[in-house]
């Protein structure tokens, strides 16, 4: 930590507060809902309402964050999540909390747009990679420490809604006590534009994965609280079953990550979803058996779910050229918001039509679905870079919705740099990729 620049240690902290109380907000706020007796759509609605905020917060925020600066918006979206964390616990309606997840979506994209983009500013190319690892390790380990902090009450009372608003106001402290700079460089270097067809005839299974992931991962944080609690699992066991199975994502984000790195990238995703198929089936079996079984076969479903984003951003990333890198994460981000909008509501209606294991039937039929366009693609197209010719994996973060900041951590990513030849008038772009690379680019479309 001592070896990066002074500024992200105090960004660092921040981000800590930041997802303890966003941990603990969305393990509670399912948990809150079963335990009043709304139903199972309206948990579903509620995620939906978040996403719909967040996607609407990322765009509108970002001219914020350019007129006022980030210090001033991440002030009033720290102070807008403490106040809606606090109103969810004064006002027990699930029309008024609809309002307060809207808000509550925004603020959240305020925040992370604020942290990222300075994380991206304050990161070189030396540094990137090892700025990337802490980041990963501090958003892990953040968000399972807010979902254990669920023991610390009864969930049924407002002592932990005020719990979480404390956790968001700290955030706002070390920004001001410390006399800090705003970001080292700006975010948005000069990038070539690519639209979303010639994407999708690059990496269709990159799209579609990031889709799916959004779906997924959404349904999984919104519904799996309620799920819980509508199994009979303790607030106790609920806290321990969000907080293992998103600990869980810290390794398989390595481990898998390294395998693709060897193989055909969706051969990879392809053998997740179907693990995500089987174990979507195996869940509900489990669960009537001992609460430790379903942790065990769930840890195999969460670990590819939290993954899948990582491994289709890297599969897209093998047919793109360094200068359409930033327009491409934009609209990978764009189909996992879709996802995230449609997923919770979509399981909360299953849950409504077949109980609680409606969840896992939504996450089994997704995957399986993953798994037949995977499939269908393989048998169309030829077999896609040799391993010694992918891009190395690198770790994303999807636990929690992103921005399109934090991809420029990604140590693929850099600024253009340009090389004067002083002995002539030629001036080479070193950034661009070698010839037999954007063949490669050319043909795969």
């Amino acid at each position: 930590m001592r070896a990066l620049p002074a500024t992200l240690p105090i960004l660092f902290l921040c981000e800590i507060s930041f997802l303890l109380g966003h941990g603990l907000i969305m393990t509670l706020l399912g948990v809150r809902m079963s335990l009043e007796d709304f139903p199972s759509q309206m948990a579903g609605l509620l995620m939906s309402c978040f996403s719909l905020g967040f996607v609407a917060g990322s765009y509108w925020l970002e001219k914020r964050i350019r007129s006022v600066g980030h210090i001033r918006v991440f002030a009033a979206c720290a102070a807008l999540l403490a106040v809606t964390a606090i109103l969810h616990g004064l006002w027990i309606n699930p029309w008024a909390w609809l309002v307060w997840r809207l808000f509550g979506g925004a603020a959240t994209a305020g925040l992370l747009m604020v942290m990222e983009s300075w994380v991206s500013g304050e990161s070189t190319n030396e540094n990137r990679g090892r700025v990337l690892g802490w980041y990963l390790v501090i958003s892990t380990l953040s968000l399972a420490g807010g979902q254990w902090m669920l023991n610390a009450a009864d969930p049924a009372t407002f002592v932990l809604f005020s719990v979480a608003g404390i956790l968001f106001a700290l955030s706002l402290v070390p920004l001001s006590i410390h006399r800090i700079h705003g970001p080292a460089r700006s975010s948005h270097d000069d990038s070539t534009k690519i639209s979303l067809k010639t994407l999708f005839s690059r990496a269709p299974v990159g799209l579609v994965g990031a889709f799916v992931s959004g779906m997924m991962v959404q349904a999984f944080f919104a519904m799996t609280p309620y799920y819980g609690q509508e199994i009979g699992l303790s607030t106790s066991q609920t806290a321990q079953f969000m907080s293992i199975t998103t600990l869980v994502a810290l390794i398989a984000q390595w481990t898998l990550g390294r395998v693709s790195d060897r193989f055909d990238r969706r051969k990879v995703i392809l053998c997740m979803a179907v693990v995500m198929t089987i174990s979507g089936l195996l869940i509900t079996v489990a669960a009537r058996s001992s609460f430790w079984l379903l942790i065990f076969v769930a840890s195999f479903h969460t670990a590819m779910l939290h993954t899948l984003y990582s491994l289709s951003l890297a599969h897209t990333h093998d047919w793109l050229e360094p200068s359409e890198t930033i327009q491409a994460n934009a609209k990978l981000l764009m189909c996992y918001g879709v996802g995230s909008v449609l997923g919770p509501f979509s399981a909360s209606l299953l849950m409504e039509r077949f109980g609680p294991d409606g969840l896992w039937f939504f996450l089994g039929v997704a995957a399986a679905g993953l798994a037949g366009f995977i499939s269908f693609r393989l048998g169309r197209r030829g077999p896609s870079k040799a391993p010694q010719e992918q891009e190395p994996y690198t770790p994303m973060v999807p636990l929690v919705e992103s921005t399109h900041y934090i991809n420029e951590l990604d140590p693929h990513y850099g600024p253009l740099q340009y090389e004067l030849e002083f002995g002539g008038d030629d001036t080479v772009d070193t950034s661009t990729a070698s010839d037999s690379d954007s063949e490669r680019a050319s043909n795969a479309a």
